[in-house]
């Protein structure tokens, strides 16, 4: 199995692969693809220099398949790094939860209910 390198680079925290060359880029698709133990050992060492000259943090060899020419990581850990969150972000937020207190509640003195507040 293909695998690349991923670490995250300390200027920004921003996740970066391992390029050809021995330089970093935000894009998965730019990463170097890893097909052998030996390549795979001396660009993680590479990585791990950089690691010391304050470049990046925490690199690691990471497991990925191609995918109709798209590398997509086997890991949802490493999913989420590379393509962001799995959750919808475009969906509207309804606003900040309040709390509604009720002098006839049945619960415990000083309890209240929990409803989410509509536009105001």
């Amino acid at each position: 199995m293909s695998q690349m390198i991923i670490a995250n680079r300390l200027i920004d925290g921003l996740v970066v692969f391992l390029v050809s060359g021995g330089q970093w880029d935000t894009a998965i698709a730019q990463g170097a693809l890893i097909e052998e133990d030996s390549e795979a050992q001396r660009l993680l060492e590479v990585a791990k220099q950089d690691q010391a000259r304050c470049l990046v943090i925490d690199p690691i060899l990471i497991q990925v398949r191609v995918e109709n020419g798209q590398v997509r990581p086997t890991e949802i850990r490493e999913v989420i790094r590379a393509f962001g969150p799995t959750i919808r972000t475009d969906l509207e937020d309804t606003g900040p939860a309040v709390v509604i207190s009720r002098e006839a509640d049945r619960r415990a003195d000083g309890a209240g209910h929990l409803r989410r507040s509509t536009k105001e």
